[in-house]
């Protein structure tokens, strides 16, 4: 997996370099953010997830395995909280975001280039299963926390407005209603959906951290243990209880092993998170990933 998961990081490091030495002017990382999260990546998505079966069985074990451990997660991130009293509120958003939300430019790219296709299809499979859950929890966590008065009609007209939550569904809708998709859309949204991969990419490096302001070690440390460490494990245990083909339960394991998303930065910057806590997450998350996706899947050994 490791010389999947170089290339990855070499993209990555293109985009720190860009950023360091500014061989782009300042505007080119806030344009390309926007495109990726609201054109590109949308795209990528629902072509995708339009192309996915979701009457098998698999579905079903697929959705218990990774929604499962993320549920469970989730839980012990909460109580944990509860614990930190201390912690402000704009931080407490930014671990839940940092707990649950997985690296989709990071799935899709290594998936393609380590896993056999049938494998890979079932990581885009669980993306499009969980993308809309830990999206919706990331916003409601968001707007409980940001200190702006929010209400339900708010909260759910953000839901409404996310580019990733409407891209899945739709692709999902598009799916169950058995439509097929005309070769000119499907050749479209191919070419602009490959460019999300690599201008992801570029963008997680432009937007890596390494500098200790708003450095708060202890949630970056648990948050990085639950996310990297304990998902997996768990997603393993229960692939294991459960007797789940090797393809499942590697596509389940990978999925739980994803660091956290880049545009998770985005979106508590948008909406009254730390956004410099949720930048050092994903600089830490993205640098150990490259040691801990391959251990986690050594679980099912």
């Amino acid at each position: 997996m490791l010389s999947s998961i170089v290339p990855v990081f070499l993209i990555i490091l293109l985009g720190v370099a860009i950023r360091r030495y500014q061989w782009m002017s300042a505007e080119f990382f806030p344009v390309v953010e926007r495109f990726s999260y609201n054109v590109a990546f949308p795209a990528m998505l629902f072509l995708a997830t339009a192309k996915l079966d979701f009457q098998g069985g698999e579905v079903g074990l697929l959705a218990l395995a990774t929604l499962a451990p993320t549920a469970l997660i989730l839980v012990l991130t909460m109580v944990g909280l509860r614990r930190a009293s201390a912690l402000p509120d704009a931080a407490r958003s930014s671990v839940i975001q940092g707990a649950v939300r997985p690296n989709t430019y990071f799935g899709v790219a290594v998936s393609a280039l380590f896993f056999e296709p049938h494998t890979a299809s079932l990581v885009l499979l669980a993306l499009a299963l969980c993308l809309p859950a830990v999206n919706v929890v990331a916003v409601v966590a968001l707007s409980w926390w940001s200190g702006r008065k929010r209400s339900l009609r708010t909260i759910a007209l953000t839901l409404l407005r996310n580019p990733i939550i409407l891209s899945v569904a739709a692709g999902m809708a598009w799916s169950e209603a058995g439509l097929p998709l005309p070769a000119t859309m499907a050749s479209t949204l191919d070419i602009i959906g490959r460019s999300a991969l690599c201008l992801g990419l570029i963008c997680v490096g432009g937007g890596l951290v390494f500098t200790r302001e708003g450095l708060r070690p202890v949630a970056l440390a648990v948050t990085a243990a639950l996310k990297l460490i304990a998902m997996p494990l768990a997603a393993a245990v229960l692939c294991r209880v459960l007797g789940l083909p090797t393809p499942l339960a590697l596509a389940a394991c990978f999925y739980c092993a994803l660091p956290t998303a880049p545009n998770a930065y985005i979106m508590a910057r948008q909406m009254g998170g730390d956004a410099q806590l949720m930048a050092t997450m994903i600089t830490t998350q993205t640098m150990l990933a490259l040691l801990t996706v391959p251990l986690s899947l050594k679980y099912l050994d």
